[in-house]
């Protein structure tokens, strides 16, 4: 799989992404996540994405117990995690209410929880999760930059910032953020015209596309664009080998000039190499457009 440069000291990730946001609907062993991340690695599949609050924060330390099942297996990945959303749960009885918190203290903290419960020195990427209304900028970004400086973190970036947000933050780190983590999907086409995919595109960030599938919507029989887009998929299928609409929603974004990576969520390992096939896809532009077309259910102009 062609690997993609994050970085200028060199970070790079797989074209696909592994999300762990669901990991634990199944209710796996740490064994059955084991085999799961050895079949992203045979796939091509290096990088994994997860979060502190993923599995109301019992996902990170899943996939701690897991990665310590093979040694030597954490060095072949790169770990994404973000941090800045606390919400009440049974770990956590003493909040009243959800909330976002990005200020750099809390950041570091949860950082460093982060660490331990994952077994790791380092984190590849770190992404602040949600923009924190109540922070302010140079207090998020000094947090990060400490963890940059003393070697805790290789990168830092964002999730679900606007173009204003992303730029206010990107103003007061000392290492250029080295993505954004949205929402986009066939589903979900604003960051197209919002100006998200522009500036990433301007700016040398390669996005990351989380739900590229729209969390299963894709798929749903009773939404309307759902059976536009099957209905497409059908037509377009012969002309690409067979491809599934899931493979075709992969390529599609693939094919958008900022080179967005999609954080596949699935819990089968079938459908991980699924995906990873889709790679080799190139759609035509008509096919695109086309595919959007049916998405929106409106003419290109």
């Amino acid at each position: 799989m062609r690997r993609v440069t994050m970085t200028a000291n060199g970070l790079t990730f797989s074209r696909f992404v592994y999300g762990t946001w669901r990991l634990l609907a199944t209710r796996p062993t740490a064994q059955e996540v084991n085999r799961r991340l050895n079949v992203c690695l045979e796939a091509g599949v290096t990088t994994i994405d997860t979060a502190e609050v993923y599995g109301k924060y019992e996902v990170e330390k899943m996939l701690g117990v897991a990665l310590a099942l093979s040694p030597g297996l954490r060095d072949k990945l790169e770990i994404v995690t973000k941090a800045g959303i606390y919400v009440p749960c049974q770990s956590h009885p003493e909040r009243r209410i959800a909330h976002y918190d990005a200020t750099g203290t809390r950041l570091q903290q949860s950082l460093e929880k982060s660490l331990r419960l994952l077994g790791t020195d380092h984190i590849d990427l770190f992404l602040v999760h949600r923009p924190d209304w109540l922070a302010r900028a140079e207090d998020t970004a000094g947090g990060l930059n400490r963890l940059l400086a003393n070697g805790q973190i290789r990168a830092a970036g964002v999730s679900n910032y606007n173009v204003a947000q992303f730029e206010l933050l990107s103003a007061h780190m000392c290492q250029p953020l080295a993505t954004n983590q949205i929402e986009f999907h066939l589903l979900h086409v604003e960051p197209i015209t919002d100006g998200t995919l522009h500036q990433c595109e301007r700016l040398g960030v390669t996005p990351m596309a989380w739900s590229p599938l729209a969390g299963g919507r894709l798929f749903d029989a009773g939404n309307p664009a759902a059976r536009r887009l099957a209905e497409v998929a059908e037509t377009l299928a012969p002309r690409y080998g067979g491809a599934t609409l899931d493979q075709l929603a992969y390529a599609w974004l693939l094919a958008h000039p900022s080179r967005p990576l999609p954080v596949i969520g699935t819990n089968k390992v079938e459908r991980i190499r699924g995906a990873v096939a889709a790679g080799g896809i190139e759609l035509e532009r008509e096919d695109w457009y086309a595919l959007l077309e049916a998405a929106t259910g409106r003419r290109v102009p």
